[in-house]
């Protein structure tokens, strides 16, 4: 029997049923606050992601309502002074908010599940950093009027003192959370045994994060010493911008990698039931890892290319990454593309649909990004016209949230053990997120071509048939993201039952599938990630 450390399979059973049965007592307000349950910790962080993506919705609706009533700034909706602190609040809402917290909720059900253990190491610092990063945000969001310097004008920001502690309540929060998730991995460690690929992909992504997060953090405590922190500490005297920036954007673009290095890792554990076969290979896929690592890291200075930092730096080192990190991401599309074969063969449903689409939206985006992003020649303009926002609106609205919506329809099953309601609501959703942000990155590219500079609360008549676009896109955006609230709300309330089992069928067949894939390539079979039994009982 293989053993997890010095633990036996039904060793950690005996475990995880304590768990369960500690679980049972407690009040459903404290379950809310606290819980140990690995699905239960991953379902309340994942409804938390939701009710972000609502809030970070109704602002987005607000700003694409109020850019496509009029070009003038005239107050239709809000004013120019409201319509600039939305801008911000929808940004931290939907990065911040949504795609961390779907990302902690997905790896706190996937990394106990995949290692085998169902069990959550440290579930304290995971609930306390839950609340602490939500806390931290609503800080942030409370801004006030001051939030509006953060997209009105590039750094240093002049937002309130509580935006700045909020900022590092929410690193606190989410280094809680990434400790909890990165040791849960490490409950499950047998004789050099490897480690199910998709949690090498979450694991890694949570130690990038948490590194980087290091350097924000400090930023911000550099920034509440001196005037920009408003408490009349000035322990670091007149601020430097280039300070703030250096500081900010090492840390903020592995921001941007974070939610698609944990989606590669659920995907890649998805994929192979749709393909009936293993991935090919999972060889290369593993030394993905530590490359996707290396340049995630290395990317941030293409966000100051226009700044006086050195050379080996500015254009050589982060511009060539910026350029190169496309590489591994071509090459693990390349591998899943060929691995799922015919889409006419396939077996469709709203999972595969959102996870193929955001394959291909991810290659759209980085073909698109590609020719002028990583050029110290052109990104600098790039990056502030509409261009930029269709880049980020396609990356993070029909790759990474599209493909989460993806996974979200695949394991939420799974987590509370009921059917989605209705399969109709499911394609509504679908097909409405892909129509509608399609139709406002499309008009954001397009005006961005044309010189449509972001950021602004008034253009020439000229642009505004493409806001009008991205209005009437962003609309049919919010209607179908509505319809999976909907959906989710049904599903918990009137949903068909399922069979409870120790270990879901599909994690078995996954974990089969990634096994006999890697004897084929040669591992050795005491390499192999753990296979569960189908029951505890005959473990």
């Amino acid at each position: 029997m293989a053993t997890l450390r010095t633990f036996t399979i039904v060793d950690w059973d005996r475990e995880y049923r304590k768990v369960v049965e500690r679980e049972s007592r407690r009040p459903l307000w404290l379950r809310i606050m606290y819980s140990e349950e690995y699905r239960l910790l991953s379902l309340k962080t994942i409804l938390v992601a939701v009710i972000f993506l609502v809030m970070g919705g109704a602002f987005a609706l607000i700003l694409r309502s109020q850019a496509g009533l009029t070009n003038t700034g005239v107050p239709y909706v809000v004013s120019p002074v409201v319509y600039f602190e939305i801008m911000t609040d929808h940004v931290m809402s939907m990065v911040f908010g949504l795609a961390f917290d779907v990302v902690f909720g997905v790896s706190l059900y996937l990394v106990p599940l995949l290692t085998g253990t169902r069990i959550v190491k440290y579930p304290k610092l995971a609930n306390a950093g839950l609340w602490i990063s939500t806390a931290g945000i609503l800080m942030m969001l409370l801004g006030g009027p001051q939030n509006q310097y953060m997209f009105t004008f590039l750094n240093p920001l002049m937002p309130a003192s509580n935006w700045f502690i909020g900022y590092d309540l929410m690193i606190a929060g989410e280094w809680l959370v990434m400790t909890s998730i990165i040791a849960t991995s490490f409950n499950w460690r047998s004789n050099g045994r490897l480690l199910p690929l998709g949690v090498a992909f979450i694991v890694m992504d949570m130690i990038q994060m948490a590194l980087a997060n290091m350097s924000v953090f400090g930023a911000v405590i550099w920034s509440l010493f001196s005037p920009l922190g408003q408490l009349g500490i000035n322990l670091t005297g007149v601020p430097n911008s280039e300070v703030w920036k250096g500081l900010f954007w090492y840390a903020d673009h592995p921001l941007v990698y974070f939610a698609p290095y944990t989606l590669l890792g659920a995907s890649l554990t998805i994929i192979p039931l749709y393909a009936q076969r293993p991935i090919y290979s999972y060889r290369v896929l593993r030394w993905m890892v530590p490359v996707l690592f290396v340049l995630g890291m290395s990317v941030y200075v293409h966000h100051i290319a226009t700044d006086p930092w050195p050379l080996v730096l500015r254009d050589v080192f982060a511009q060539t990454s910026t350029a190169l990190i496309a590489i591994p991401f071509a090459v693990v599309w390349f591998l899943v593309l060929i691995t799922l074969g015919d889409p006419r063969k396939l077996k469709w449903d709203v999972t595969l649909a959102f996870l193929y689409a955001s394959i291909v939206w991810n290659i759209i985006g980085g073909i698109q990004a590609e020719p002028v992003q990583p050029s110290p020649a052109t990104d600098p303009t790039i990056h502030n016209t509409l261009w930029l926002p269709s880049h980020f609106h396609i990356m993070l609205a029909l790759f990474i949230v599209g493909g989460f919506f993806g996974v979200l329809y695949f394991i939420l099953p799974s987590i509370i053990h009921r059917a989605w309601y209705s399969k109709t609501l499911a394609w509504i959703n679908f097909w409405g997120w892909q129509i509608g942000m399609a139709l406002l990155a499309v008009a954001f590219n397009v005006g961005g071509f044309f010189g449509a500079i972001r950021r602004e609360v008034a253009w020439p008549a000229v642009y505004q048939i493409y806001y009008q676009v991205a209005a009437i896109g962003g609309w049919i955006a919010g209607f179908s993201a509505a319809a999976l609230v909907l959906n989710l709300v049904l599903t918990v309330f009137l949903g068909q039952r399922l069979h409870e089992e120790d270990f879901p069928k599909w994690l078995r067949v996954a974990l089969a599938f990634e096994r006999r894939g890697m004897r084929n390539e040669g591992y050795k079979e005491e390499e192999l990630p753990y296979l569960p039994p189908e029951s505890i009982k005959n473990a």
